[in-house]
């Protein structure tokens, strides 16, 4: 502000610039971790696992804060608690960080979007967590309750029947089919659990399956009542006399003839001509045998499932050994442990042998059906109660005496056995004393179970779907109603619950009012209807979350109210939810005494999965499997026109036939084949088979033909996993996983790899023949083993195979397991170890190849590592670059490089042609990149000794020598070198997968500096030493020393900050002046500090010439002299005489 009268004005001018006190030592690292990991505070999932929060740069202060963010760092043990050293899915860049933070206290930690755990081995293919919600049938703890009865000995067997889950076995592989004849054996019990009604089967000596309880008028001779004798003569081969007389069930049978087969055909007789219905007899065992069904007629001439045999003239009965008199059919009995099944020969009628009892209560091996509920929070099963009735209205009775149904919930299941409800369900009026002793009749039970849950708390409601409109019913039609009700409104029998008596309503005009008014005045205890004049459409309520049934009497004003068959879900079947049904209204059970059209209820069937083992669910896209299996191994051969199963070929391009190859496929074996019995079925080995040779898990796959041309001792030929050009060579790539496209690659099992010797099947996806030749061998990745593979949802789908014309049809089956662990660039696979860790590598390499954040400025670090994964220097040289080389890479030596020099030669020189730095070989040369080695031993979180990359040792070990000296001192050596967080170092052996203790001698030193490689090494007096301090630098200057490497580093980043604040200022000699000042200041420091011999800085004219100044820019020209670490030191010592030394006056 200018003064304008006498005054002071003051101005302050900040010109005290100088460069921020250097933050030390500060990493970024890169790390792989297993997913959702527990925080280290033990609860709550850490927030840097989090799949959202991949790629995502945390600035971490502390130990704590580390394990908070991450969780704690991972390593694995084998089934003896002995660590898996170098293993691929340890934890070792968390591990690292953790160690560093110790001296600490800041680093920049980054997490792949990998997920460590998925790259567990597991045989099957990986499975999803089951929908919160979903319900489970446990078959293998489920008891059901059958006890068959001996009419011999007076006892039951308990019968454990067999559990189908898998509608292959059903006839026409259907859900609603029988077992299928192959299934089985004689006098089996099986339980179909694919559909909703589980039906219980019996498979007779005629080898047929028969649902238990069977034989009415449509299943009569050839049901489970005719699977067991009712009446049985014990004389084999009797003599009879023709003419003798026997009644069956009032109807007279004359003997024709004198054998058991003649009276036998005079019985049958009669049953064909419809005068002994129900009874049909037969010779076994030379004796005569009667069988009744459900429509013998016993006494009285109506269906009553009893045979009456009496003798007329003749003794043609005590001849066949049969005594005459009432003989009832087998019978199925439903109760609990209490109840008395009535089968005993005291009994008022006895059972025969074959009889049934299904026990509903647990007591005894009686029924326990185990329903189990997942809870996605827990992530566990929890079983459900399911007791076993007879009927929703037994089950209303006993899960809810006072309120007969208004205190249930939606929690609730109940296992309805007799589905149909024959025999089952009293109504008002009838017998309550009812049992198997006196019922006796042509609808008898049947073996069947249904789970029922209640899919409504409360009342019992239904809503018409029609509009009524004005004048939808016709006046004095009518319909039948039956409610269940309290046992305090009637007497209930705890065997059946009850129905009130049955009620006719009378509607007494047209329109939806009326109804309702019929509905009212009929005097139902807990049914009413209302009418909803917005929706215009009637509602149904039994109050206490009861039943009511109701039939149309006369016209149908339950169709007109819209609660017609056709609105309702078919009972005992999957509810319909298509929207074309009234919710909780079914059509009646089909044993139903009344013949009632509709029932309303809020018991509905459930959704479950009945199986052995819990539910799953497809994996998340993307999910990862790492098929370990490494006998898992599908091979095609080209035929001269496309891929097909092995053994389809006769005569490969080598003339071989294949066909008679070894029968399983493959020969999988760590030693060679035996000529003479080679084969898997201990056949001689033939021309073509193929042996996998499992001696050398390394180098998976090493893959030999047998060719018997060959002399001996090289009759296996090796082939070449690189050529994937000529007739001797073989391709790795996906190419099918079952034998149907359509065949679901979670639900079903893979196929067999001896089933795809024969098969044609090719997935859409597999390798285009026409661009191979005949006779070239396919590893199909696909199903074969000791790979990564990734589901991909939909990965069949139009999105990927847009071309009609190429992909004419897609499979039934969209989803895909694919493998992702890939192939070198030689064209051979990743197998083993090697694929799980090229799948960590990739996400690894993506995580800093894609991360801006890393990239953005405001986060300083100065050192760069991903511990343990030599792949990523490239990754971590490029980020570098990135950031103007203002970051150090320090880089590992692979875990199985051995200790001698031919190998580390071989390594670091890239003898192998490697074409980016892994295992084989190491590519970069950077002058701000160092590389280390070998592995040390050091301990986890809990104590556990572990073996860490040598970025374990050396990231702490730089962080002290910065705490201490400064970055431009080397960092090797007893004084700043000193490895404090291992006790020794060493190398996995390949051939035997065990660690090795070295000391790593002076000639292994050698070999190393020579290769530009630091060794870490023990020192007798001063423990493990990093002992080399050499860049990838590749000539000769000062760059090829780490401290002058970290020199360089450290001033690039200072003296931007340095420069920052003369950014648009005057470009004049004062401004030139001044920031030549502040550099010579800084570089003063440096030098007094032991960074630098000398230096030099010129900022003036002579750099910045007017053209340079007219494009805005100005020069700062530093040359230094850096101080260069004593790494040899030369003591020569010479030998004198005595007095010589005098005499030269030293």
């Amino acid at each position: 502000m200018a003064l304008t009268s006498p005054g002071v004005e003051v101005t302050v001018t900040d010109e005290s610039f100088y460069v921020p006190a250097d933050q030390g030592m500060v990493p970024s690292i890169v790390v792989a971790t297993a997913k959702n990991k527990t925080s280290g505070t033990g609860s709550g999932t850490a927030a840097g696992t989090l799949t959202a929060n991949a790629g995502t740069v945390y600035t971490i202060s502390s130990q704590r804060e580390l394990t908070e963010t991450f969780g704690d760092p991972k390593f694995y043990t084998d089934s003896s608690g002995s660590a898996r050293d170098a293993y691929e899915l340890n934890e070792y860049g968390l591990l690292a960080a953790y160690s560093l933070l110790g001296v600490a206290n800041k680093a920049f930690v980054t997490r792949a979007d990998v997920n460590l755990d998925e790259l567990v081995g597991s045989a099957s293919p990986i499975t999803g967590a089951p929908t919160n919600g979903t319900y489970w049938l446990d078959t293998a703890e489920s008891v059901w309750g059958v006890k068959e009865w001996n009419s011999s000995t007076q006892t039951f067997t308990v019968k454990t029947p067999k559990i189908i889950t898998d509608e292959s076995n059903l006839v026409g592989e259907l859900s609603t089919g029988a077992p299928k004849t192959a299934y089985g054996s004689k006098g089996d019990y099986a339980i179909n659990t694919t559909a909703t009604t589980n039906k219980l089967w019996y498979k007779n000596d005629n080898n047929a399956w028969v649902q238990v309880g069977s034989g009415d008028s449509a299943t009569q001779y050839g049901s489970w009542k005719t699977s067991w004798p009712t009446v049985e003569g014990t004389t084999a081969s009797p003599s009879l006399t023709a003419g003798h007389i026997i009644t069956i069930n009032g109807y007279e049978v004359v003997l024709t003839g004198t054998s058991a087969d003649d009276l036998v055909s005079d019985i049958n007789a009669g049953k064909d001509s419809g005068s002994i219905p129900g009874v049909v007899a037969a010779v076994v065992n030379n004796k005569v045998v009667i069988y009744g069904t459900d429509l013998a007629e016993g006494n009285d001439s109506t269906a009553s499932a009893q045979i009456k045999v009496a003798n007329v003239s003749g003794t043609a009965l005590s001849d066949s050994g049969i005594t005459a008199g009432t003989y009832d059919v087998p019978r199925l009995h439903l109760g609990s442990h209490t109840s008395d099944p009535g089968f005993k020969t005291a009994d008022d009628h006895s059972a025969p042998t074959g009889s049934v009892w299904i026990q509903t209560t647990a007591v005894n091996n009686g029924a326990n059906v185990v329903v189990k509920k997942y809870n996605s929070t827990t992530a566990t099963f929890s079983t459900v109660s399911a007791p076993m009735h007879i009927s929703h209205a037994q089950a209303l009775y006993n899960l809810d005496k006072s309120g007969a149904g208004a205190n249930l919930t939606t929690e609730d299941l109940y296992v309805q056995v007799n589905v149909t409800e024959r025999d089952s369900i009293l109504f008002g009026g009838d017998s309550s004393v009812a049992t198997d002793s006196t019922i006796f009749d042509a609808n008898a039970k049947l073996g069947s179970f249904t789970v029922f849950k209640r899919q409504a708390s409360g009342a019992t409601t239904i809503t018409g779907l029609s509009a009524m409109g004005s004048s939808p019913f016709t006046a004095a039609e009518t319909f039948n109603i039956q409610e269940s009700i309290r046992t305090s409104d009637h007497l209930a029998s705890s065997q059946y619950g009850t129905f009130d008596a049955e009620v006719t309503v009378t509607l007494g005009g047209t329109s939806a009012d009326d109804f309702v008014a019929a509905v009212a005045a009929a005097g139902l205890k807990y049914v009413s209807a209302s009418y909803d004049r917005v929706n215009d459409v009637i509602t149904m309520t039994h109050s206490d979350g009861g039943d009511f049934r109701m039939e149309n009497v006369s016209g149908n004003p339950l169709d007109d109210a819209g609660f017609a068959t056709s609105n309702a879900s078919t009972y005992g079947s999957a509810i319909d939810t298509t929207g074309t049904k009234v919710a909780n209204l079914y059509t009646v059970p089909a044993g139903d005494p009344r013949s009632m059209d509709v029932m309303a209820s809020n018991w509905g069937t459930l959704v479950y999965e009945a199986s052995a083992t819990a539910p799953t669910a497809d994996p998340s896209d993307k999910t990862l499997w790492y098929h370990s299996v490494v006998g898992d191994v599908d091979i095609l051969v080209h035929n001269g026109t496309t891929w097909t199963g092995y053994q389809n070929v006769s005569s490969d391009a080598r003339g071989f036939n294949l066909t008679n190859c070894s029968p399983d496929g493959p020969i999988i074996s760590a030693t060679e084949p035996e000529a003479s019995d080679g084969q898997s079925d201990g056949s001689a080995l033939v021309n073509g088979d193929i042996w996998v040779n499992t001696s050398d898990l390394e180098n998976y796959p090493k893959i030999y033909r047998y060719d018997d041309s060959k002399v001996d001792g090289e009759k296996w030929v090796l082939l070449d996993n690189t050529d994937q050009v000529s007739e001797d060579g073989i391709l790795f790539a996906d190419a099918r996983f079952h034998l149907d496209s359509d065949d679901n690659v979670i639900t079903k099992a893979p196929a067999t790899i001896k089933s795809l010797l024969t098969s044609t099947q090719l997935d859409i996806d597999k390798p285009d023949p026409d661009l191979y030749p005949k006779g070239m061998l396919l590893f199909n990745t696909r199903r074969s083993g000791y790979n990564v593979k990734e589901f991909r949802s939909k990965h069949f789908s139009r999105a990927n195979f847009a071309n009609t014309s190429t992909y004419p049809t897609l499979p039934g089956e969209t989803d895909a397991w694919v493998t992702v662990s890939g192939n070198k660039s030689n064209g051979s696979p990743h197998m083993g170890r090697k694929a799980q860790r090229a799948l960590v590598v990739k996400q690894l390499q993506a995580a800093v190849s894609s991360n801006t954040e890393l990239r953005e400025e405001q986060r300083e670090f100065n050192v760069l590592a991903a511990p343990g994964y030599v792949e990523l220097i490239d990754e971590l040289v490029t980020l570098s670059g990135d950031r103007g080389n203002t970051a150090f890479v320090v880089g590992d030596a692979p875990a199985r490089l051995a200790n001698n020099s031919t190998d580390i030669t071989n390594w670091a020189s890239n003898a192998n042609s490697s074409a980016s730095n892994d295992e084989d070989g190491l590519v970069t040369s950077d002058s701000f990149t160092a590389v280390y080695y070998p592995w040390g031993t050091s301990t986890d979180l809990a104590g556990n000794n572990v073996f860490v990359p040598p970025s374990h040792m050396v990231l702490r070990t730089l962080a002290v020598n910065d705490d201490v000296a400064f970055p431009w001192f080397a960092p090797a050596g007893i004084r700043r070198g000193v490895v404090d967080n291992a006790t020794s170092v060493g190398y996995i052996k390949e051939s035997t997968g065990e660690k090795q203790v070295i000391a790593v001698s002076q000639g292994i030193r050698d070999t190393l500096s020579t290769n530009r490689v630091n060794p870490i090494s023990f020192l007798t007096g001063a423990g493990l030493t990093i002992f080399g301090q050499k860049t990838r630098h590749s000539g000769t200057s000062a760059l090829d020393r780490v401290n002058v490497a970290r020199l360089v580093v450290f001033l690039r980043t200072q003296l931007d900050k340095l420069a920052q604040p003369f950014i648009f200022e005057p470009n004049d000699e004062l401004t030139r002046n001044e920031i030549k000042q502040a550099v010579e200041s800084f570089l003063l420091e440096v030098q007094g500090q032991r960074g630098l011999f000398d230096f030099a800085v010129v900022c003036d004219t002579t750099n910045n010439t007017p053209s340079r100044i007219d494009r805005n820019e100005l020069h700062v020209d530093i040359a230094i002299e850096p101080v260069k670490a004593v790494e040899f030191i030369f003591i020569p010592i010479r030998l004198k005489n005595t007095g010589e030394i005098d005499k030269l006056g030293l």
